[in-house]
């Protein structure tokens, strides 16, 4: 029996995805280490920083590496696409070169406004990295284009392992808070040496190409990267603004236990991941070449495998919680399965969204995703203060359920597509039943046996409905 060796193409999307499903994992693997090692209200604290880190990334990387998509990624010419590549690169520059001495100024102001939260060391080592958040993107980004697969899965998960290894290290010297964060800014300080290199190198294949600024290329830039931007923002507001929220209404300790709660349910978007690489670039060559009905089957497919796979973790999340975490974070394993049905309606959001964006309706994708977010944050002011974490959990739901209703009639409206609705809502209906099961309190031997019998119950329904359709082989990668 001969085997079929993966095709260039495919062994890059191997690389890419598992350098993704690294940097992501290794917060996951790392928690339990962590919290057995730093108090509930210190993780908390964490966390918190982690948050403020979040949305200053988006500011200050101002997506660039977009711009590199749209204006170096259509350039045929290879030297005019490192030309502009580099012109790009010098931009990122000067934003770290600006955002550098303003960081370094105001992290004083930031920690005496809220102490409780952050010292100025704390903030500085956790901000100044982030100045460059722009030039790390670009040259990622750069080195997708140019197919640099093992390349860019060395710079990253490089990074994410050496932050873990440091991690460790510090932690086992009883350390805490401040050098988990000089962890993190001596592994982003190394990346960042290593790209300003090889982006270096880049520039001295082509004359003339160097660290000089382009107005002409900045005017591209600026418009074109703003509205990317203000949707980054958008999106904090359902992820990330609500851990502030709780934190003001509650205590570090129950954002810790939220933040616990919330890796685990990230092991949902990390099981997915492998598809949503090879699908989501996929689906477009679908619709355009074997028509709407196959492609509503694999869209189908996909959903058979989310609802497979959230029953799976609804069940799996809390046993590992118990497992791993210290006996002060039990109480996360009720917020985790709510959190992965958040994950859950966000992933089927961009699952059923391919109607608008074939159609590029992604103004109209923008004002949904503005108007959930927006009752999302109003909801979360209201009712926190009240409830807490169950005002919180409730208010993301809502938001993200609204989202994918108004974005599932976006894209039938502007093309739509053959989906077996009545079927899908049995899916859905049984897939919720499984997760409803999952809340009681079983025995560990119960619950295994429950995470089973309820997935393979609900792939073997799905298979009975006709939803699943595996992808045809393509031609030339077929095997004997």
């Amino acid at each position: 029996m001969k085997l079929c060796p993966l095709s260039p193409t495919l062994k890059n999307m191997a690389l890419y995805g598992s350098s993704i499903v690294l940097m992501k994992g290794v917060s996951l693997f790392m928690l339990p280490f962590i919290a057995n090692h730093i108090s509930q209200h210190e993780l908390g604290r964490l966390e918190l920083l982690s948050t403020f880190a979040m949305i200053l990334s988006v500011v200050l990387g101002f997506s660039l590496h977009e711009a590199l998509y749209r204006f170096a990624g259509t350039e045929q010419d290879p030297h005019k696409k490192r030309r502009i590549t580099g012109e790009i690169f010098t931009l990122t520059m000067i934003v770290g070169a600006i955002s550098l001495p303003i960081i370094w100024i105001l992290s004083p102001f930031f920690s005496e406004w809220k102490p409780e939260y952050a010292n100025t060391i704390e903030l500085e080592l956790l901000l100044m990295p982030l100045a460059f958040e722009g030039m790390i993107a670009v040259v990622l980004a750069s080195l997708r284009m140019r197919e640099k697969a093992k390349l860019f899965f060395y710079l990253t998960t490089g990074r994410a392992l050496l932050q873990a290894l440091l991690t460790v290290v510090v932690l086992y010297q009883g350390y805490g808070i401040t050098a988990i964060l000089l962890a993190g800014f001596m592994s982003a300080a190394l990346q960042i040496f290593a790209l300003v290199y090889l982006q270096t190198k880049q520039n001295k294949k082509v004359r003339g190409t160097g660290f000089i600024f382009n107005k002409e290329i900045t005017s591209l830039c600026i418009p074109y990267c703003l509205p990317l931007m203000t949707s980054g923002l958008v999106a904090f507001g359902l992820n990330g603004f609500e851990r502030w929220v709780l934190a003001e209404n509650t205590s570090l300790s129950d954002l810790a236990l939220y933040a616990v709660a919330l890796k685990f349910a990230l092991a949902l978007t990390l099981l997915m991941q492998p598809f949503c690489m090879w699908w989501m670039p996929k689906r477009f060559d679908y619709l355009q070449s074997q028509g709407k009905e196959i492609t509503a089957k694999m869209t189908q497919s996909s959903l058979v495998l989310l609802c497979g796979l959230t029953i799976l973790i609804c069940y799996l999340a809390p046993l590992l919680i118990e497992w791993l975490m210290p006996a002060s974070y039990q109480q996360a394993k009720t917020i985790a399965i709510a959190l992965i049905i958040v994950s859950a309606i966000k992933e089927l959001n961009e699952l059923i969204n391919l109607g608008a964006l074939a159609e590029k309706q992604t103004k109209k994708l923008l004002w949904i995703n503005s108007f959930a977010t927006g009752l999302g944050m109003i909801a979360i002011l209201v009712l926190t203060p009240i409830y807490g974490m169950s005002g919180v959990i409730s208010s993301l739901i809502l938001a993200q359920t609204i989202r994918v209703i108004l974005t599932f009639i976006l894209s039938q409206s502007a093309h739509p597509l053959p989906y077996s609705l009545g079927k899908l809502s049995i899916l859905l209906l049984i897939t919720s039943v499984s997760i409803a099961l999952s809340l009681s309190s079983f025995s560990v031997g119960i619950q295994l046996m429950m995470a089973a019998l309820c997935t393979t119950s609900v792939v073997i329904l799905a298979s009975q409905l006709q939803l699943v359709t595996l992808p045809k082989s393509e031609q030339g990668e077929k095997c004997l």
